[in-house]
């Protein structure tokens, strides 16, 4: 093709001289319209359309014109100018494709801030109690506690909870700070208490005096001679046959199938109750009693774990004696499940921490007892607690009576077979 240059003459005249310059032109199939300019009559350039290539058209290379002044002017007729390179015009858009969103580093969580920040609490104490429960586990101390002669079994679910003279795990210093004397080797139970949880839940505790004048099955002694049926206070049948023969014991007087046993002694009296920072009790009249070492004044008060130890063992200085006792006893567990229930031994786990500790080192359970059973007992003592049971003793129709055996016991067969049929129906 060729393009005109235009110089200015010596006489001052503008001239065109056409000149040739080489040209790549590729030609495409026609699909859309580009624009080609054309000199006017007027000297002005008019655009029409032309069908060129779909494709994008390459650069045009043109060979490069000496640099001189030119100076423009009106175009002949018959001049056909290009541009140096042509006008494409744009592609039609693709619609729109959402792609995923990848987010590298901190991502905002979807959760406001004080939402996040009870979760995480949340997740931190479910954590723990998990942990807590594991090292519960692993650390309870089991026992034979199963009956030499099974009973059939009964409706609703049986604890035996047993407090012993036990002075296990104490130091000779302790026992005479505790004045809970020396060990004798032989044990007996101080509290002999049934709970019974019926089946929609609803429990039931029954303290058993432990001066109660009952039969003792026939069993083998602990030294290995066998011994028949014979009636003696309940609180031996520990000493002659240990945990087997007092639950044997409690099954055969009271009808009522004992499904889980557990035991305390003196050191888990004590540890429990300052696990948890005292109990509070409420003592009706001032009390001294040396057998015990107590000496407390009238009135509500916080005990730590040695007064309460005292104050639940004292009998002597007590007018109602062994069922006076009975009902300390009581008060003291419904006191304990009422502060192992607060926040400020619930939810601070360095007090439930030494409360598992105080309970899995002092506490012994039967050899089929799991933490999920202590834990439906803990339910029970807690409703307990609250008022939402029921809180007796074994019906009596005598307290001092003189027996083979001394100052017993006599329950009231009726008034006491009524009880536990009830209880064993439900």
């Amino acid at each position: 093709m060729e393009s005109t240059v235009y110089r200015r003459g010596s006489d001052g005249k503008i001239v065109g001289t056409p000149e040739a310059k080489p040209v790549i032109e590729i030609p495409a199939p026609p699909v859309f319209a580009v624009t080609t300019y054309r000199a006017g009559d007027i000297g002005q350039t008019q655009a029409q359309p032309k069908i060129v290539a779909d494709t994008p058209q390459p650069e045009v290379f043109a060979a490069p014109v000496s640099a001189s002044p030119v100076v423009a002017a009106p175009l002949p007729a018959s001049v056909e100018t290009k541009p140096a390179q042509q006008q494409v015009k744009p592609s039609p858009k693709l619609p729109a494709v959402n792609l995923p969103k990848f987010s590298f580093g901190k991502s905002k969580s979807r959760f406001p801030r004080p939402v996040r920040y009870i979760r995480n609490i949340v997740l931190a104490y479910l954590g723990f109690y998990v942990v807590l429960g594991f090292h519960a586990a692993a650390s309870l101390d089991k026992m034979p506690a199963s009956s030499n002669v099974a009973l059939a079994d009964t409706a609703g679910t049986n604890w035996l909870l047993v407090g012993s003279d036990s002075r296990e795990g104490l130091t000779k210093a302790e026992r005479k700070e505790l004045h809970t004397g020396k060990d004798e080797g032989s044990q007996r139970t101080d509290t002999i208490m049934v709970i019974h949880i019926d089946d929609s839940g609803k429990p039931t505790l029954v303290s058993l005096p432990r001066d109660s004048y009952i039969t003792i099955p026939a069993h083998i002694a602990l030294d290995g001679s066998s011994v028949e049926d014979r009636k003696n206070k309940i609180n031996t049948a520990y000493g002659k046959g240990g945990a087997p023969l007092l639950v044997e014991t409690v099954e055969r007087n009271t009808g009522l199938h004992i499904d889980h046993y557990m035991e305390v002694g003196f050191k888990g009296i004590r540890d429990i109750t300052d696990a948890v920072g005292g109990v509070n009790m409420c003592v009706p009249a001032d009390v001294t009693d040396e057998n015990s070492g107590l000496n407390l004044l009238a009135g509500c008060q916080e005990l730590d774990g040695k007064n309460a130890l005292a104050y639940v063992r004292m009998r002597y200085a007590d007018p109602k004696g062994d069922l006076g006792r009975i009902e300390r006893q009581q008060q003291f567990l419904s006191s304990v499940m009422k502060k192992v229930a607060t926040p400020a031994v619930l939810l601070n786990p360095i007090s439930m921490w030494k409360l598992v500790d105080a309970g899995t080192g002092s506490v012994n359970v039967g050899d089929g007892d799991s933490v999920m059973d202590i834990s439906s007992l803990a339910r029970a003592m807690r409703a307990l607690s609250n008022g939402n049971g029921t809180l007796t003793t074994v019906p009596v129709s005598e307290t001092d009576a003189n027996t083979a055996a001394g100052s017993s016991v006599i329950w009231d067969d009726a008034a006491a077979r009524e009880l536990f049929v009830s209880l064993g129906a439900n």
